[in-house]
């Protein structure tokens, strides 16, 4: 897979390996090769790898676990005997020596021993081998795995769906949070695995069972989880009534693949959990999100330097200081209380941008943005709130500098020369602001030298604009004629005749004051 590949020789190139190398804490690396499984997990500097998809596929997972520092395995997993599992098992194998190789029954040895090469079946005929019993519990550095199941190994002929029945069920867990592996497991065992293990299920993270695959409610319920993550491609997503199922329990889901999250990798410390989804970044930087308000949602712009091929917010993992606050996912925040949170947008190698938000009960806009006004002159301004009829909300109109400009119930005044702003201000500390200018004073009348003129084509024409008082700026003037293709008329007054016809130049004071000149043109 494309993916795959490019995200491994990316983090290689980068130094990745460096970084990683003094990691400690939790890391799973769901890897993005397609659909099938392939997981990395690394705790406090111990490692193991979770199945690996077919032989192309292991050429591929072996380039993204160097990329991570990994030259050793502590041991290798085969949940089962399927082809998409284990087919590649015997390159990782030779490749990392794991100390042992952990599997659910001796058919899935027998599977990985004929997709071996001469070479492959002496590496892995010397390595120490242990099936998994339910119960049985191994460390991975301050973490620990235990297989809840199979209960019992089902009899079935080579590559049957009957297979999936036999699959590991691992659960590990790291201080408070866990993670659950499934392998192809199907619901009946699941089923069963519950009623021998009571509330064994519940974890955090959960490896959704047979990649894409569709599970019962019940199930699901059983396991209770906060994530789930599809080991899939582009083309074998999940049904969308399942999905809709896992987003109505309040459950997120991660998918591998480009068109997706790509690789998807999350991290604890065994208290939270942090999730890194895509390629790597050289960089990452993030725009500012605009002020919100509770229930609003909006998109916050990511830019990423990368060679990766696929969308900027898909490539980042996107997490928030205070979900109750905000939740961030996909370059999207969704306000879900007051107060303010940091997003924090991050790679899978690290590279990460944070921005902070503000969410309040409510907003208020204004109607304008900028005006310019004469000393006298006055205008309305308008405040809106949003959510229209928030409740528990009041406002206030503010003046930055009454010395230039005041305002009262939204009626704006001129005072003086200069610049101020015009605020409007909710009782949440919502707010909006209008820049204003005042230059000048307020024109009381204006008058041209001529009321009508006529011209030849070429002629040129200086109109004359007598304005009260006389304190009055002239610069501030507008001139217009109401058609170029008659009269041209400058900023200063000066016409120019174009073409036959009639047209008239009017002039404007800042207050709207005007007087017309009516020309013909022969």
């Amino acid at each position: 897979m494309i993916s795959a590949l490019l995200f491994a020789l990316l983090i290689m190139n980068m130094g990745f390996a460096e970084e990683a190398e003094a990691s400690k804490g939790l890391e799973v690396y769901f890897m993005d090769l397609g659909r099938v499984d392939a997981i990395v997990i690394r705790c406090d500097g111990a490692t193991t790898l979770i199945d690996v998809g077919f032989e192309d596929d292991a050429r591929s997972a072996i380039r993204f676990v160097h990329a991570l520092g990994i030259d050793h395995l502590d041991s290798y997993i085969g949940t089962h005997g399927h082809y998409d599992h284990i087919e590649g098992a015997p390159e990782i194998i030779e490749e990392f020596k794991p100390d042992r190789i952990y599997i659910s029954h001796l058919g899935c040895l027998s599977a990985i021993l004929e997709c071996a090469t001469e070479e492959q079946k002496q590496v892995v005929s010397a390595t120490e081998r242990v099936i998994l019993q339910p119960g049985d519990s191994f460390p991975i550095g301050g973490g620990h795995l235990t297989c809840l199941g199979p209960l019992e190994i089902r009899q079935c002929f080579p590559g049957s769906s009957h297979e999936n029945d036999n699959s590991l069920i691992l659960r590990l867990d790291y201080g408070q949070r866990s993670f659950l592996f499934t392998g192809d497991t199907t619901d009946r065992v699941l089923r069963e695995v519950d009623k021998r293990y009571p509330g064994r299920l519940r974890t955090d993270v959960l490896k959704n069972p047979h990649h894409n695959g569709a599970h019962d409610e019940d199930v699901i319920d059983l396991i209770q989880p906060k994530w789930v993550v599809f080991c899939t491609d582009d083309r074998d997503q999940p049904k969308q009534s399942y999905k809709e199922l896992l987003t109505a329990k309040g459950i997120r889901c991660f998918l591998t693949g480009p068109g997706n999250q790509g690789s998807v990798g999350i991290l604890s410390d065994g208290e939270s959990l942090e999730v890194r989804c895509g390629y790597s970044a050289q960089s990452v930087a993030l725009g500012t999100p605009p002020q919100m308000y509770v229930g609003q949602e909006a998109s916050i712009e990511a830019s990423v330097e990368s060679k990766a091929i696929t969308a900027p917010e898909r490539q980042l993992g996107w997490n928030s200081s205070d979900e109750g606050v905000a939740i961030a996912h996909n370059g999207r925040i969704l306000a879900t209380g007051v107060g303010t949170a940091t997003i924090t947008a991050t790679a899978i190698n690290g590279a990460s941008a944070s921005a902070q938000v503000q969410v309040f009960d409510a907003i208020v806009r204004m109607d304008q943005s900028s005006m310019k006004l004469a000393v006298g002159e006055t205008r309305r301004i308008t405040g809106a709130v949003e959510p229209a009829g928030a409740k528990g909300v009041s406002g206030e109109w503010l003046s930055t500098d009454p010395s230039v400009v005041t305002v009262r119930s939204g009626k704006v005044t001129a005072v003086g020369e200069g610049a101020a702003q015009i605020v409007a201000r909710l009782s949440n500390g919502a707010e909006s602001v209008c820049d204003v200018t005042v230059k000048g004073v307020l024109a009381r009348s204006v008058r041209l030298d001529r009321s009508k003129a006529t011209m030849a084509v070429g002629d040129t024409l200086t109109l004359s604009a007598k304005v009260k008082p006389d304190e009055y700026d002239p610069d501030n003037l507008e001139w217009i004629s109401s058609d170029d293709s008659v009269l041209w008329v400058d900023d200063y007054g000066n016409v120019t005749a174009v073409g036959a016809g009639k047209a008239r130049v009017t002039v404007t004071a800042s207050d709207g004051v005007t007087d017309v000149c009516d020309v013909k043109v022969k």
